[in-house]
């Protein structure tokens, strides 16, 4: 009786550190990053250098570094049935288009080119502005966990804003955050 009691008692606290476990995992995973840098900051990323997306016409861009300028990256998946969001955010990156400040590149989450032409014209998004990120390798990097996800770096290539989830592209705060973070965010360790 008494190793069964113990087999019992093992197995309990396996499964409550599992539990545990799992519960810590989830709770970061959803939780965005607490100060400017988080684990993200592009001009430091440890990935060899290079977290590459492929535009339309197969040249690899790298993303990694410091951008000059307010970079809006924003992963979506293309399979996703309403592309609502996608169709906003290309109505915003046309309305800070002639801003050299400030880039909008968003980057479908999708195995390869293959319908991503007639998914654009139908969403509205212009080619020029469309990524690929292939099997979503570079996101990984990124830690970008769920999709839509916008992360916005300032010129230095610090993360100033992370939003995991559907964001409200034609709210004007947007805009006026975007603004404020041209002059840079303080970095904090």
């Amino acid at each position: 009786m008494r190793t069964a009691a113990r087999n019992r008692l093992i197995i309990g606290a396996a499964i409550v550190a599992a539990a545990i476990f799992l519960g810590y995992q989830m709770y970061y995973s959803q939780t965005p990053a607490r100060h400017a840098d988080h684990d993200h900051a592009i001009a430091k990323i440890d990935a060899g250098g290079f977290l590459w997306v492929e535009d339309s016409a197969g040249k690899r861009r790298n993303l990694v570094g410091r951008p000059e300028k307010v970079l809006v990256l924003h992963w979506f998946d293309p399979t996703a049935v309403d592309f609502t969001e996608e169709s906003q955010a290309a109505r915003f990156a046309a309305s800070v288009a002639a801003d050299p400040m400030i880039e909008v590149v968003m980057i479908a989450d999708a195995p390869s080119w293959e319908g991503l032409d007639a998914w654009a014209q139908s969403a509205g998004v212009p080619m020029e502005m469309l990524y690929l990120d292939e099997k979503g390798k570079t996101a990984d990097l990124f830690g970008v966990r769920r999709l839509p996800e916008t992360l916005i770096y300032d010129p230095a290539g610090i993360m100033a804003h992370q939003a995991r989830g559907p964001m409200n592209w034609s709210d004007p705060r947007l805009k006026a955050q975007i603004e404020q973070i041209k002059g840079g965010v303080e970095e904090i360790h």
